[in-house]
C-alpha cells in the first residue's frame, strides 16, 4: 500500500474536511475494523484502509503509532451515508442519523 496523504477536501464537493474528533469509546484499530466490517460488507483490508484515508476517519498520536479509526464514521462511509458522516465531522452526535450508527455498533455516545 502506498503512503497516500489524507484527503484535505471532500472528493464530491471539493469542500475542506474538518479533522474528525475520535473519542476513545468510538476508536478502533485497523484490525478491529477488519473484524467488524470485512464480512458484512465483503471488503478487503486494502479497501478498508483506502476508505479510512479517503474520508479522513483516523488519527495518530505520532507518526508510526497505530491508527485510531472512528467505527461509526467507517460504518457511515461503507454505507455511503455522506450526510451522517458530515454531521459526525461537525461533532453533531445528537442527530438521529448519527445516533443510529452508534446504537448499531453498540458504541456509547460521548457527551461534551
Amino acid at each position: 500500500m502506498t503512503n497516500a496523504l489524507p484527503a484535505k477536501t471532500a472528493p464530491e464537493t471539493g469542500e475542506r474536511l474538518r479533522p474528525l474528533y475520535i473519542p476513545r469509546a468510538e476508536a478502533i484499530t485497523i484490525q478491529r475494523a477488519i473484524d467488524l466490517f470485512r464480512h458484512d460488507y465483503n471488503v478487503s483490508e486494502d479497501t478498508l484502509r483506502r476508505l479510512v484515508i479517503k474520508h479522513r476517519l483516523h488519527n495518530q498520536t505520532m507518526p508510526g503509532a497505530p491508527w485510531r479509526i472512528s467505527a461509526p464514521g467507517l460504518a457511515m462511509a461503507l454505507d455511503g451515508d455522506h450526510e451522517a458522516l458530515a454531521r459526525l465531522r461537525q461533532d453533531d452526535r445528537e442527530h438521529e442519523d448519527v445516533v443510529r450508527y452508534f446504537r448499531r455498533l453498540g458504541t456509547p455516545l460521548e457527551r461534551a
